[in-house]
């Protein structure tokens, strides 16, 4: 039967042609969306999954990273106070105003944070490295932020105005992005006090590195009797970003829609084609069934069909979406071709061919063995 099914599909070569270009265009933008929205995830998060941590310590009310508030010098002591807590790493995240060489303004989010053995920051370099940053007013930004920043020529030692200090460019980051279209600033933890005016011993987190991490909940529950603050593990954290800005910001539901609309576009495409095919060959399927093919065998006729345009159609399409990947880099996006992504599109694929050839298998099964003598 899946001779006589590949052949029966390949009889008509226009349609066939049309299928599998819907079928590819459709799994185009599935990958891509699920992608995209991976991409969204990654991004959202990405400063919580780099600078890492078994607990983070904020300000009581604190929902995502992006809106951190300042925290009292004797803070860090009462992060500390726990025998499970190994080190505590102050972390800064603000929003400044950066002037650029020309004279206008940016909003800029700082990212100042402790160099950590076990964790670089910022942790995709182009030019330069993480140690640039350790001279005093010495900051990093991304080489794909530098048109938005107005920085003509070489970037390194560019000269930019943050607040009422002057600091230089000693790096420039690859890809790093933030969720809020804010222009990430790099720059180490004195460097970003400075530059957010605060003191010696402030910060907006408290990262804490726990010698055992089983004792995180003892941890958390120490910290949350403070009436100002509140510790929640990384991987919480990490969460409550995410969701505050893909699931709350109504991004995921638009890539959602987009992702619908495509799988919706390839189940009519495909629909009617197999559908065509099947009824181009009602006596033939009419004539296996009165020389006693089963039901199953007749409905395996449209099947193989369904399989080939899946596979066919799915794997162009992935291959397409791998060059809209490379694509999207150059303008700031992130789109994640994952395994666990990866598994999401194939199995939409296959579920919108299945889809689709539900009303030719109807047909087939209502067929009747007698359509051969008419």
């Amino acid at each position: 039967m899946l001779r006589i099914a590949l052949q029966s599909l390949a009889h008509d070569r226009g349609k066939l042609v049309a299928s599998i270009a819907g079928v590819a265009f459709a799994a185009t933008l599935v990958f891509a969306q699920v992608g995209l929205y991976a991409g969204f995830l990654q991004s959202s998060s990405a400063v919580i999954r780099h600078v890492g941590g078994d607990v983070w310590v904020m300000a009581r009310g604190t929902v995502v990273v992006d809106n951190g508030e300042r925290l009292s010098a004797g803070s860090r002591e009462i992060a500390a106070a726990h025998p499970c807590v190994e080190r505590v790493r102050g972390l800064v995240l603000s929003f400044q105003a950066l002037r650029k060489p020309n004279g206008s303004l940016e909003a800029v989010q700082i990212v100042g944070f402790e160099p950590s053995p076990k964790r670089v920051v910022p942790w995709a370099m182009a030019r330069g490295l993480p140690q640039d940053l350790h001279a005093p007013m010495r900051v990093a930004v991304d080489r794909l932020d530098v048109e938005k920043l107005a920085i003509d020529g070489d970037p390194i030692g560019a000269e930019l105005g943050i607040g009422r200090e002057s600091v230089r460019v000693a790096a420039v980051t690859d890809g790093i992005r933030a969720f809020t279209l804010a222009p990430y600033v790099f720059a180490e933890l004195d460097t970003a006090r400075r530059l957010a005016l605060l003191g010696a011993d402030q910060a907006f987190y408290w990262v804490l590195d726990l010698a055992r991490p089983e004792c995180a909940s003892d941890v958390v529950a120490a910290v949350d009797r403070h009436p100002d603050l509140v510790a929640r593990r990384t991987d919480d954290f990490r969460e409550m970003t995410e969701t505050y800005w893909v699931a709350g910001s109504g991004a995921g539901a638009a890539l959602g829609f987009s992702a619908l609309l495509g799988l919706v576009v390839g189940v009519v495409i495909v629909g009617q084609t197999l559908y065509a095919v099947t009824k181009e060959h009602m006596r033939e399927l009419a004539t296996l069934k009165a020389i006693g093919a089963s039901p199953a065998e007749i409905v395996s006729f449209v099947a193989w069909q369904a399989a080939f345009l899946a596979l066919v159609g799915g794997g162009l399409g992935l291959g397409m979406a791998f060059g809209v990947r490379n694509l999207a880099v150059d303008a700031g996006l992130t789109i994640v071709l994952s395994g666990p992504v990866l598994g999401v599109g194939c199995g939409a694929v296959l579920m919108m061919c299945a889809v689709a050839s539900l009303w030719s298998v109807r047909a087939v099964l209502a067929l009747e063995a007698a359509e051969v003598f008419r």
